[in-house]
């Protein structure tokens, strides 16, 4: 990837993962403290760990710089539980723009009536998103950001990986040195559910019969070494070398790898799922107005390539060609590209997630 690509802090390796993980551990629990509010005043909720420190710079301050508003950036849990509170609160949950939705929120969100319906009106670059993810989600969520489901493995303890079914029965691959060594996440985490349907596919199942992917979960339990459920939660046991094999997002993945943890990322040969972040406006949002602009800047070609590039993500848009040189190589900017990923079930995953995790919960324990 192009040298320009490469995120720089003013510490050390080691020194940002520790404090990227507890960022992100803290914030799936902990509360946050709005200040008094104005017309002004936008709430923003999203992700911690290095996910709040990039998005904070890429996009949060060129918005207040641009508009003379403030931003408040509400960094407490994942998805899942982000909509949870969408829900509970009945549309109002505090903030006013939900940044990071994965798509089976969305599709919830639609159906129960709780986030407002955007078209190319409220939010104009809503037009120049991909047409195939478009098609996809229902209009209550803008794509803003790309990735995927990828295999991270330790390079200096494993060869390469080349299917998830040396993720699931990593002793096949690998044999007993393996053992305590993988990681497993919980399926409040969408990439725990997208691991979960590859196991089925494995076994000749899919999302509508993931009885495969449990006999898989069974036989990998013995050879799980860490469980997690943020995807930044992981970052310290890739750093203090405990897990060598796990599935990750595209984006973290890479991020970290430039980080110069000791991984390679590889794409399995049965695919990838796409993981498309969407922003949405709950119902009972106190700036809507505002938090329309907001998404809609999230989509001006020049945030998206500083967001893309710090983040080591692919663009929310594909009609953006002014890539360094080598980001397409890993990336997703053209539609050739986008059609070589798979979408997910999203309805499969909207109307089962909630079984899918107590089963998953009655045999991890």
């Amino acid at each position: 990837m192009d040298s320009d690509s490469t995120p720089r802090t003013g510490f050390s390796r080691r020194e940002f993962i520790r404090r990227a993980s507890a960022a992100a551990i803290a914030g799936v629990s902990a509360p946050y403290v709005i200040a008094q509010r104005t017309d002004e005043t936008l709430i923003v909720n999203s992700f911690g760990g290095e996910y709040q420190e990039l998005f904070e710079k890429a996009i949060i301050q060129p918005f207040e710089k641009k508009l003379g508003v403030k931003v408040v950036h509400d960094t407490t849990g994942t998805s899942a539980q982000d909509y949870a509170k969408i829900r509970a609160s009945k549309g109002a949950p505090g903030f006013d723009v939900a940044a990071a939705l994965s798509p089976p929120e969305v599709l919830l969100g639609s159906k129960e009536g709780l986030l407002e319906k955007i078209t190319d009106k409220e939010v104009p670059n809503l037009r120049f998103t991909w047409e195939k993810a478009r098609r996809a989600l229902p209009p209550t969520g803008v794509m803003h950001t790309l990735q995927f489901d990828s295999l991270l493995y330790n390079k200096d303890k494993l060869d390469a990986p080349t299917s998830w079914a040396d993720y699931w029965q990593p002793d096949k691959r690998y044999g007993a040195k393996v053992k305590g060594h993988v990681i497993n996440y919980n399926p409040a985490n969408l990439l725990s559910v997208y691991a979960l349907i590859h196991a089925a596919e494995l076994g000749g199942g899919n999302a509508s019969n993931m009885e495969p992917a449990w006999a898989l979960l069974k036989s990998q339990k013995p050879f799980v070494g860490v469980v997690v459920t943020a995807s930044a939660e992981a970052a310290p046991h890739f750093e203090s070398g405990e897990v060598w094999l796990s599935p990750y997002w595209s984006a973290r993945a890479g991020y970290y790898i430039s980080r110069g943890i000791p991984y390679g990322m590889i794409v399995p040969k049965e695919g990838v799922i796409a993981n498309i972040d969407s922003a949405s406006v709950p119902v009972g949002a106190k700036n809507k107005k505002l938090a329309y602009e907001f998404i809609n800047f999230m989509l001006e070609p020049a945030t998206q390539r500083a967001w893309c590039l710090a983040y080591f993500c692919s663009p929310g848009r594909g009609d953006l060609t002014d890539w360094p040189k080598g980001f397409g190589d890993a990336q997703i900017v053209t539609n050739q590209q986008f059609e070589s990923v798979k979408l997910p079930d999203l309805d499969a995953i909207g109307n089962n997630r909630r079984d899918w995790t107590l089963r998953w919960q009655e045999i991890m324990g």
